[in-house]
């Protein structure tokens, strides 16, 4: 035994033999203070995903073994079968939780393989015995059902395909026209285990990968909860939930792996729907899908809206008080673009509206551009230049400028890019 694992031993032993009497509290804090702290051993996380997807292999091979041999099978052999793998799940589950639950592969193993039995039993007894169902329901009941999961094992897979799940069972559901306005509430659940990852230092890895899954669930499943007026809700949802993303997660202290898929798709995000709010058809198609003309029949719709509008507005208060003019600039957009849908195209003309989407751009590509230079971060003068190359391309494919003055502008934009990226990094030589 090396000298690390004697001390995590003995620091096991301490509280059992404080309590048998052989040592004092006062000794056993001076063989703490004389040994140091111990070090805890590192959590391989390859261990970790192999063992979840194991797990995950293990109980899809299981399924398609049973279903492979459904047909010959009795009623009561099927039943039986049908809930093997849930008992199964459960007491390997059970058995981690009582005796590995400091394990993070176990946990995330028998997690993950109870998660896909709950699902496999659902469906095998709903086919034995011709329960009348349908896809959307099945997984909703899937999802709420293996959720408690993620906090009783702490486990992140299951966290990952509950969100890929009620995702699924949005897209579903407002094709089959149930109330996929829920969706918000539903991604919610596992939030508070997930900011426990974020904030738990050991597990950034996990929480990383939820973050990617999270921010790209939330922007599938925003436009389909709300289906039925996505003409008349898609511009200013879209804009304030990616300024959302970039004023919550510049202002929170997470690590750069968590807020990065924030970040991204809410900054991109922004650039990406002010160019299309450049083109004169995306307003002649606000025009015709006003944000009002729904009425109280979308009242969940506008009860989202406004939850999201006063989210932005009082992150953007906090990012104008810090002094943090870049990201407020991203978080001004929505209420700029919702006012302007609000007016119409009778209080403001569709032309004025063009200008102002092109100004923006050009004064956010210009802010991000002065403040790369400033920096000398190059990834920050890289969007300048690529947003200002956005519109300068959008506006040329909009026009009816010749072929060879657009491609003289391009092969310009591309000299710029080079130019400026090799004066950063012979700054950087010289520095």
């Amino acid at each position: 035994m090396s000298k690390k694992d004697g001390i995590t031993w003995l620091y096991g032993e301490l509280p059992e033999l404080v309590r048998s009497r052989v040592l004092d509290e006062a000794t056993a804090e001076r063989l703490r203070t004389h040994y140091g702290p111990a070090q805890q051993r590192r959590r391989s996380p390859g261990l970790v995903i192999c063992g979840a997807l194991g797990a995950l292999l293990v109980g899809l091979g299981i399924i398609l073994l049973l279903a492979h041999n459904w047909t010959d099978l009795s009623r009561p052999q099927r039943t039986l079968l049908s809930f093997a793998p849930l008992l199964l799940g459960q007491a390997v589950a059970g058995w981690c939780w009582l005796k590995h639950r400091s394990s993070i592969a176990w946990c995330e193993g028998a997690a993950t393989f109870l998660f896909v039995a709950v699902g496999a039993s659902i469906a095998l007894v709903g086919q034995t015995y011709h329960i009348a169902g349908d896809l959307p329901r099945f997984v909703l009941v899937w999802m709420l059902l293996g959720l408690p999961l993620v906090y009783l094992l702490r486990s992140s897979l299951p966290a990952l395909l509950y969100w890929i799940g009620v995702t699924c069972w949005c897209v579903l559901g407002a094709i089959d026209r149930l109330p996929a306005v829920f969706f918000c509430m539903l991604a919610a659940l596992p939030l508070p285990f997930w900011w426990h990852l974020v904030r738990n230092a050991q597990r950034r890895l996990a929480a990383a990968w939820l973050a990617w899954v999270l921010s790209l669930c939330l922007v599938v499943g925003l436009g389909f909860s709300c289906y039925g007026f996505f003409g008349n809700f898609w511009t200013p949802l879209y804009l304030s939930l990616a300024a959302i993303y970039v004023l919550l997660f510049g202002q929170l202290s997470v690590a750069s792996a968590v807020s990065r898929p924030f970040r991204l798709l809410g900054s991109w995000g922004t650039v990406a729907l002010l160019l299309l709010l450049t083109l004169k058809d995306v307003w002649r198609g606000q025009a015709f899908h006003p944000l009002l003309e729904p009425g109280m029949e979308a009242w969940p719709q506008y009860l989202l809206l406004t939850v999201l509008l006063l989210a932005v507005i009082g992150l953007l208060a906090r990012a104008l008080a810090a002094g943090r003019w870049l990201d407020a600039l991203f978080g001004l957009a929505p209420p700029l673009v919702i006012l302007q849908l609000l007016a119409g195209p009778q209080r403001l003309a569709t032309g004025i509206s063009l200008i102002l989407a092109n100004l923006y751009l050009l004064l956010l590509g210009g802010l991000v551009l002065r403040d790369g230079l400033q920096s000398g971060k190059l990834p920050r003068i890289n969007a300048g230049l690529g947003i200002l190359s956005a519109l300068i391309a959008v506006r040329f494919f909009d026009s009816q400028l010749p072929f060879t003055v657009r491609g003289v502008m391009f092969i310009l934009i591309g000299l710029a890019f080079l130019g400026v990226n090799l004066l950063v990094k012979r700054r950087e030589v010289c520095a």
